[in-house]
């Protein structure tokens, strides 16, 4: 069976700064029409930065859409047409106030594919250097260094809740293992 579904017009519902709103109409495998609401999203890279200790650095920042404070390795959004590691380099410099001499890609991951196009790049930050953070204007976080051991203790009392967090942990613990 064949399981696409064609696109018969995109409907723009809302632009905004990092994301596009849409409710498109499409046609179902059985002919039938359908919408579809969907967030247009370009992207972003993640770093799980471990330095020679075995340390990772996580930020810690108020997350508005949950309300609360949340705890997830640096990352940050693309922009268009933006390589990702390009970004995870300058996330990580600006974030955490790092360079590193290795970035490698861990995965690609779609984080919800029930309503965003969005792919979220994670990187493996080793060989780090520290400095100075640069955050963004109106961008404010915490820095945190945890030993990589502690941090997946964090991921299975569910104290870390971040999906590409938790995936970057348990992906770099499968790979050392």
């Amino acid at each position: 069976m064949n399981l696409e579904e064609k696109t018969l017009k995109e409907n723009l519902v809302f632009s905004g700064r990092i994301l596009q709103l849409y409710n498109d109409d499409i046609v179902l495998e059985n002919g039938m029409t359908a919408k579809r609401e969907y967030v247009n999203h370009h992207g972003g890279a993640s770093i799980l930065a471990v330095d020679d200790d075995n340390n990772i650095y996580l930020v810690e920042q108020y997350r508005y859409a949950y309300r609360e404070l949340v705890k997830e390795i640096p990352a940050g959004k693309l922009e268009k047409g933006e390589d990702p590691r390009e970004c995870a380099i300058r996330e990580l410099k600006e974030e955490i106030g790092a360079t590193c001499t290795n970035m490698t890609l861990l995965s690609e991951i779609y984080p919800t594919p029930g309503y965003t196009n969005e792919h979220l790049y994670i990187f493996l930050a080793t060989g780090l250097s520290l400095g100075q953070n640069k955050l963004d204007e109106g961008e404010f976080l915490n820095v945190a260094k945890i030993p990589f051991k502690k941090a997946l203790e964090m991921v299975n009392s569910g104290e870390l809740k971040d999906g590409k967090t938790v995936i970057a942990i348990l992906k770099y613990a499968l790979l050392n293992k």
